[in-house]
């Protein structure tokens, strides 16, 4: 079907416009599924979204594409970090933007699919203020322990740190590191967003009933364990990954970090548990944040019906330059 906007999608790749949907909604609300089809459907290449997800060897935590669903069409942002490499929203932005424009370039649509709202923002140009960082400050910052750091962080943004795990110490050090050498909250320098630079032709957001959501959670953190969840986390922490890095202080895999230091404390249907809160929190979170992005399509499910098509050939055909 979409060979018919192939030469535009050229045509704008060599003005440098991009030529891209994204498909966004809370974790487990099934974007991964929707976009697999909807790239099949009209010939379109895969951007993955997902900040755990670019990580290597990060897969079963992160609900990673199987191998069978990345033989169906190309994905492109999968495992192409190690834990230990500096990799942020800026970072991201840069490699998303060459990987649609290269995909454009091919006469093909691409199509972005993940939960992580900063990306997103930094991939569309929402680039509110440039956030500042300082090497030198934040390894003085690294030096102290989490405990220690989090109070610091709550004096400091109370709204950040209501926001974080007392253990995640890579974004409280973060958070500190912007406070003390912007002198404002990230609230407040990422709350005038300024209109995007690198906006997608269409945003689809899957919106699933709180109830229904609330049982995807829980079915998909239950399939976790059953597939060797814990095997992973325990590969990835024998090959030297620590409890700080990045990655493994993503929801599931701290979980997964303090069960294995702890296993007394509680069994594994209590670990299920707590990944469960934890995901339903995080989702809460990110529906806040989607509520207010301007979608063009809404849906409740990510079944591929004749009118989805129709409305997203609308926003192709409509929004061309």
């Amino acid at each position: 079907m979409i060979d018919k906007h192939s030469n535009e999608w050229l045509s704008r790749a060599q003005r440098g416009q991009a030529s891209f949907l994204s498909v966004i909604g809370p974790t487990a609300s099934g974007k991964s599924s929707l976009a697999l089809g909807l790239a099949q459907e009209f010939g379109a290449e895969l951007v993955n979204c997902d900040s755990v997800q670019v990580y290597r060897g990060f897969d079963i935590g992160s609900a990673k594409p199987s191998a069978a669903e990345q033989d169906l069409v190309p994905h492109h942002l999968l495992d192409c970090v190690s834990w230990h490499e500096d990799y942020d929203a800026a970072r991201f932005a840069e490699m998303a933007r060459s990987s649609i424009l290269e995909i454009n370039r091919r006469g093909k649509l691409a199509i972005v699919v993940g939960g992580s709202g900063l990306y997103l923002r930094f991939l569309w140009g929402q680039s509110f203020h440039e956030l500042p960082s300082d090497p030198v400050l934040r390894e003085e910052l690294n030096s102290q322990d989490s405990g220690s750091l989090y109070k610091r962080l709550q004096s400091l943004d109370p709204l950040r740190a209501e926001q974080l795990h007392p253990k995640d110490k890579f974004r409280i050090t973060r958070a500190i590191e912007i406070n003390l050498l912007a002198g404002k909250t990230i609230s407040e320098l990422t709350k005038a967003s300024v209109k995007a630079t690198f906006p997608p032709l269409g945003v689809i957001f899957i919106n699933r009933e709180r109830s229904e959501l609330h049982e995807r959670i829980a079915q998909r953190a239950s399939a976790m364990l059953a597939q060797g969840f814990l095997d992973e986390v325990k590969s990835l922490l024998a090959l030297g990954c620590p409890h700080d890095a990045k990655p493994m202080q993503s929801i599931g895999y701290k979980q997964a970090v303090d069960y294995l230091e702890g296993q007394s404390l509680y069994n594994k249907a209590q670990l299920l548990e707590k990944i469960i809160v934890a995901t339903r929190q995080y989702a809460k979170r990110q529906l806040t944040w989607y509520r207010k992005v301007q979608h063009d399509i809404a849906i409740d499910n990510s079944q591929i019906t004749p009118q989805l098509v129709e409305d997203i050939e609308s926003c192709l055909g409509t929004k061309q330059d």
